[in-house]
């Protein structure tokens, strides 16, 4: 009897903590979606998180005029592009889209008027 008593307490913890581990999987395997994020107003800046990791990334940011950067996702799937010569300062309208080679999508857009809090 003292044998079948053991045996059942450790199938209890070992099946307990299958469950717990069940539950806490999906937690930790759930992928964030693409986003892309206004991080600096000037010289304009972006960062993209959620993109697959070493993914080429094509982005376009149009602020009066309109420009093109490539740049490569880290092994977090994150990255940071600047375009020089370009400013959110004004108050007008601006929108930048990301686009990576794997097919991840992400889209910032600030109607005019619209002015970034100081």
């Amino acid at each position: 009897m003292r044998h079948t008593s053991a045996v059942r307490r450790v199938v209890a913890i070992v099946l307990a903590a299958a469950a717990g581990g069940a539950l806490a999987a999906p937690t930790t395997a759930v992928t964030s979606r693409p986003a892309l994020r206004l991080a600096e107003p000037s010289p304009l800046m972006f960062n993209g998180t959620g993109f697959r990791a070493s993914e080429h990334v094509r982005v376009v940011a149009t602020a009066g005029k309109r420009a093109t950067h490539w740049v490569t996702a880290g092994a977090r799937g994150r990255f940071a592009v600047r375009f020089r010569g370009m400013s959110a300062d004004a108050c007008r309208g601006l929108t930048a889209v990301a686009i990576g080679d794997l097919g991840s999508r992400a889209t910032y857009k600030r109607a005019p008027g619209e002015c970034p809090s100081p």
